[in-house]
């Protein structure tokens, strides 16, 4: 769907809406592990069907493993339910918005039957069943498009929803420094004055706490390198953002293209990968990794992902199929 009538189309599809007159609100989601750009999303988007004249509720499935994404809620006001996986009668057929995720990619179920609209920016693997479907893989970040959104609704978010906005394109474009579109940048230039970007700033940079620091002694003493791959399992439970922090530290060795950590510790595993080059694709390492102990997905340069609670796994084991999934992405590519 070409970028420049999408939110005309979107706007077809919210005109029907309201000729049904059903007074339901309008679920939007975002994927089922949410971070910053996921939660930032939802939020500008719902914070825009408000102003449009809708009834908005922003739900979730899965717990926020992040220390800095909770305190970007709690500050900004985010109002953010989580719903567990038995649906409530008075959610299963509201009209529901995915964002930042695709039941295509299983990192997004729809916590409702009348899936509307599906709005993202990873690679999406074949069609989906929803009136409304704006894929941009070329953005950093899926909080650009409902920026973008915002500007062909010619309205300007308020403070709060520039500052969530604001802090997704930075989260997932590592400040400006990876897989950054022309889109991306001239959002941000946007946003940037009508956030409080200082806030944004100080959330995201002090993300970690001394207690950390045992995760990455941990792993610079527990790890198992081959070829060009390092990979280690952490024994205890740790945010997600910690995970994401050590993989991103770990690719910075000359040696290394791919860095996946896991952690181990909670009741089911937790998995980041990074990739810094073209060759081997972060997403499909993961996706082939975990085949049938788990799910994941996520972009060319870093995925995540989780291991079924069910499914026991050793280290050595774990790191062969990893080894094995990134041989083949790169044979592939």
């Amino acid at each position: 769907m070409g970028s420049s009538s999408a939110f005309e189309q979107f706007n077809y599809i919210l005109a029907a809406l309201r000729m049904k007159q059903t007074g339901d609100s309008i679920l939007v989601q975002p994927h089922d592990f949410p971070d910053h750009d996921a939660v930032a999303s939802a939020f500008g988007l719902g914070r825009l069907l408000e102003r449009l004249g809708f009834k908005v509720r922003l739900v979730h499935r899965h717990p926020i493993r992040s220390h800095s994404l909770n305190a970007m809620i709690r500050e900004l006001r985010i109002p953010l339910e989580r719903i567990d996986e038995l649906l409530p009668t008075d959610v299963s057929d509201e009209p529901c918005i995915i964002v930042d995720g695709s039941p295509n990619n299983a990192n997004a179920h729809p916590l409702s039957s009348n899936l509307i609209a599906v709005i993202d920016h990873h690679v999406n693997p074949g069609e989906l069943d929803a009136p409304f479907v704006d894929i941009r893989t070329s953005y950093g970040a899926c909080s650009t498009i409902i920026a973008d959104y915002w500007q062909e609704a010619e309205l300007i978010p308020d403070r709060q929803t520039a500052t969530a906005l604001l802090m997704g394109i930075q989260i997932d474009t590592d400040f400006l420094s990876r897989r950054v579109s022309p889109a991306d940048l001239n959002a941000h230039h946007r946003l940037f004055f009508q956030a409080d970007w200082q806030f944004g700033t100080q959330v995201v940079k002090a993300a970690l706490s001394i207690s950390d620091l045992e995760a990455f002694h941990y792993a610079t003493e527990h790890y198992i390198s081959q070829g060009n791959l390092f990979f280690t399992m952490l024994p205890f439970d740790c945010t997600q953002e910690l995970i994401s922090i050590l993989a991103d530290f770990f690719l910075r060795l000359r040696e290394i293209l791919v860095s996946v950590i896991v952690e181990a510790g909670g009741d089911r595993y937790h998995v980041s990968v990074r990739s810094r080059t073209p060759d081997i694709s972060a997403a499909t390492v993961i996706k082939l990794a975990l085949a049938g102990i788990g799910e994941g997905g996520g972009h060319d340069h870093m995925a995540g992902g989780i291991i079924h609670a069910s499914t026991h796994i050793d280290e050595q084991a774990l790191f062969r199929r990893f080894a094995k999934a990134m041989e083949t992405a790169q044979e592939n590519q």
